[in-house]
């Protein structure tokens, strides 16, 4: 449980988290593991990702409202903002992280890809739902009611696998 813990504690807020890996499940589920080789779907889950990343760290840092007696500042200010906000949303590219591991460490001990790429996506199921229990407890959520929070963040990990399962 410490590596699941690892992949969240300060991780920022939820939803980058949930979108990075939505993400991360979304392009290794398109991926054909009869064409596509390990280090190919690796490189292009991670290029893809990281300019997700780059894009939502761009977005935020220039539609970042200014306050009423601020006016757009010199560049240092602009780097500044432009580097908060990546690092905000750095929980996106990093949900891609413990996926593509387990993808390529199960490939490598043998396994089909056919079976790496589930076990990714299996593992993109247990980090939403990780995720969206970290979700619901932020939002003051208990008892049932977290459960079933966490049980619709599953769920949708879940319909990333069938979907995946469905297109090959």
């Amino acid at each position: 449980m410490d590596i699941w813990r690892a992949c969240l504690v300060g991780a920022g807020r939820p939803e980058h988290g949930i979108y990075g890996t939505v993400l991360t499940a979304g392009l290794i589920a398109a991926q054909d593991p009869k064409v596509d080789p390990l280090g190919q779907i690796v490189i292009d889950v991670l290029i893809t990702v990281a300019v997700f990343w780059l894009a939502h760290g761009y977005a935020h840092a220039v539609a970042r409202p200014l306050g009423p007696d601020e006016v757009p500042g010199p560049p240092r200010r602009g780097l500044r903002l432009a580097r908060s906000a990546m690092v905000e949303n750095w929980p996106l590219a990093r949900a891609s992280v413990l996926p593509i591991a387990v993808l390529a460490l199960v490939r490598l001990l043998g396994a089909s890809m056919d079976d790496a790429q589930e076990a990714a996506l299996w593992t993109c199921v247990v980090l939403l739902t990780l995720w969206g229990l970290r979700a619901g407890q932020a939002a003051g959520l208990g008892g049932w009611r977290l459960v079933r929070y966490t049980s619709g963040s599953a769920l949708l990990g879940v319909v990333l696998v069938v979907l995946e399962i469905a297109i090959h």
